[in-house]
C-alpha cells in the first residue's frame, strides 16, 4: 500500500469544505494505484472515491486503467447487489411466513442515512437481529433456503451465528467484495457486544417492537429505529477498534450520518440518555466518533462533544500517537509488512478493562493467541488438483497468520517504553 495516496484518498473525501484538493491524486501513477487498491477495497472507499471523483467531474486525475478498474468494480458490484436483493427478499419472506420478529442490520437499512447509495458499498454480508427464542426456528428456514451453519461467535454468550451455502465461497485470501460468486455469510445476531472481550459494558435493549419498515427498490422489511439503529453502530465499530482493524468507510458513513442529523436536537437527546443509562458507552462513542472526525472532519453534535470529556487521557493520548498509523495500515489478512500495527489498538483496549487480572490475560492472549487459525472454505467437487489447491491455500493462509502475529506483537512490544514514556 502507497500510504502517500492511502492519505490523499482519505483527504479529498473529507466532510468539511477543507477536503482535499483531487488535483493531488494526479501525481500518483498506475503502480502506486495497483499497490493501494487492495487496501482501498478492504477500507470500503474505492466506490466513494471514484463516485467523488465523478461528482467534482475529475476522474481525469485518474489513469485510463486505473480508472477501467474502478468502473469494473461498480458493475460487478451492481450485479452483486442484484444478487443480494434476491438473497435478502427469499430470507425475509421466510421469516415473515414462520413468525419470526426479526430486523434487518447494516448493509440495505443504513441507506439512505448513512450512505446515499447502497451501491456505493460493497457488502460481504446480510445481518439480523433476531430473539434468541427465535433462532432455532431461524436455522430451519435458512437450512431451508440452502444455508448451512458454519461458525458461532466466540464466548459463551453465543451472540453470533454465521451460516453460508455449502461449496459456495473460495477460500478467504481470494474473496472478491464485488463479485457475485462470492457468496453471501448470513449473520444471526441477538446482540452485538461481546461481553468476552472483558469492558463491563451492558448492550442497551434494542426490542424489535421498536422496529420500522424501511425499504429499497421495491423491497420492503424491518429496520432498527434511528437511535437503536446509531447505537449498534457505534458498537459494531468500536468492538473493530478493540479488535485491531476497522473499515473507513463506517467512519465515513457515520460522519455522513452527523452532517445529516446534526441539528435534530429531540434526536440527539434520546440517544444521549440511552449512552448516559450505560456505564462506558459513552466513552466508546466518544471514541468512535473522535476517529471519524480526524479522518473524515465529520462534523458532530453538541451532546457529541459533551461525549469528548468522559474520555480519560490515556484515551485520548492514543487517539493523539498511535490513531493515524493504526487505521492506515493494511488489512491484519493481507501480509504486507513484517512488523504490522494492528496490536497498537491493544494500548487502548487495556484502558477500558477495569479488573487487572482481567487485563493481564486478555492482552496476553491477543499478543500470543494459541488457538487455530479460522478455516477457509471454497468449493470442492473431489478432483484432485482441487484438494492440492485447498491444501496450498490453507497452509498458506495458516502462515500469513503466525507471520502476522509474530509481528506485530514484536511491533507492540517495541512500542511499550515509549508508551509508557509518553504516559508518564
Amino acid at each position: 500500500m502507497k500510504r502517500e495516496l492511502a492519505e490523499a484518498v482519505v483527504a479529498c473525501l473529507r466532510l468539511s469544505a477543507d477536503a482535499g484538493d483531487t488535483e493531488q491524486l494526479r501525481r500518483f501513477g498506475p503502480r502506486d494505484w495497483q499497490r493501494t487498491l487492495t487496501w482501498l477495497d478492504d477500507s470500503g472507499l474505492t466506490l466513494y472515491l471514484l463516485q467523488h471523483l465523478k461528482n467534482v467531474h475529475a476522474t481525469d486525475v485518474l489513469s485510463p486503467e486505473v480508472l477501467a478498474q474502478l468502473e469494473g468494480r461498480v458493475v460487478a458490484n451492481r450485479l452483486r447487489w442484484e444478487y443480494l436483493a434476491k438473497q435478502l427478499d427469499c430470507i425475509n419472506q421466510g421469516f415473515e411466513r414462520a413468525g419470526i420478529a426479526f430486523a434487518v442490520v447494516k448493509g440495505l437499512s443504513l441507506v439512505p442515512d448513512y450512505s446515499p447509495d447502497a451501491l456505493l458499498r460493497a457488502p460481504s454480508d446480510l445481518d439480523y437481529l433476531v430473539n434468541r427464542q427465535s433462532l432455532p426456528l431461524a436455522q430451519q428456514v435458512l437450512e431451508a433456503a440452502g444455508y448451512r451453519l458454519t461458525g458461532v461467535s466466540d464466548g459463551s454468550s453465543k451472540t453470533e451465528f454465521k451460516f453460508c451455502k455449502p461449496n459456495s465461497r473460495r477460500a478467504i485470501v481470494s474473496d472478491s467484495p464485488y463479485s457475485v460468486e462470492t457468496a453471501p455469510l448470513i449473520e444471526l445476531h441477538v446482540n452485538f457486544w461481546n461481553p468476552g472481550n472483558g469492558v463491563p459494558i451492558q448492550e442497551p435493549v434494542l426490542p424489535l417492537q421498536r422496529t420500522i419498515l424501511h425499504s429499497w427498490r421495491g423491497l420492503r422489511f424491518p429496520v432498527l429505529n434511528d437511535r437503536d439503529a446509531f447505537l449498534v453502530q457505534i458498537i459494531h465499530v468500536f468492538e473493530h477498534v478493540l479488535d485491531g482493524w476497522l473499515k473507513l468507510c463506517w467512519l465515513l458513513e457515520i460522519g455522513f450520518f452527523m452532517s445529516r442529523r446534526g441539528c435534530d436536537s429531540d434526536f440527539w437527546s434520546e440517544v444521549d440518555s440511552s449512552m448516559q443509562a450505560v456505564p462506558r458507552l459513552v466513552e466508546c462513542a466518544a471514541v468512535v466518533i473522535e476517529l471519524a472526525k480526524l479522518f473524515f472532519a465529520s462534523p458532530s453534535p453538541d451532546v457529541a462533544e459533551n461525549w469528548m470529556h468522559a474520555l480519560c487521557p490515556p484515551v485520548q493520548l492514543w487517539l493523539n500517537v498511535h490513531a493515524r498509523t493504526w487505521v492506515f495500515d493494511d488489512h491484519p489478512l493481507h501480509r504486507s509488512s513484517f512488523f504490522p500495527t494492528a496490536k497498537l489498538a491493544l494500548f487502548l483496549y487495556q484502558e477500558f478493562i477495569p479488573d487487572p487480572k482481567t487485563r493481564r490475560t486478555l492482552i496476553r492472549q491477543r499478543l500470543f493467541p494459541l488457538k487455530r487459525p479460522a478455516q477457509i472454505s471454497f468449493p470442492l467437487d473431489g478432483k484432485p488438483e482441487i484438494v492440492m489447491t485447498a491444501l496450498r491455500l490453507h497452509w498458506r493462509f495458516v502462515l500469513d497468520r503466525i507471520i502476522f502475529h509474530a509481528g506485530s506483537s514484536l511491533r507492540y512490544i517495541w512500542e511499550v517504553p515509549r508508551w509508557r514514556r509518553l504516559m508518564s
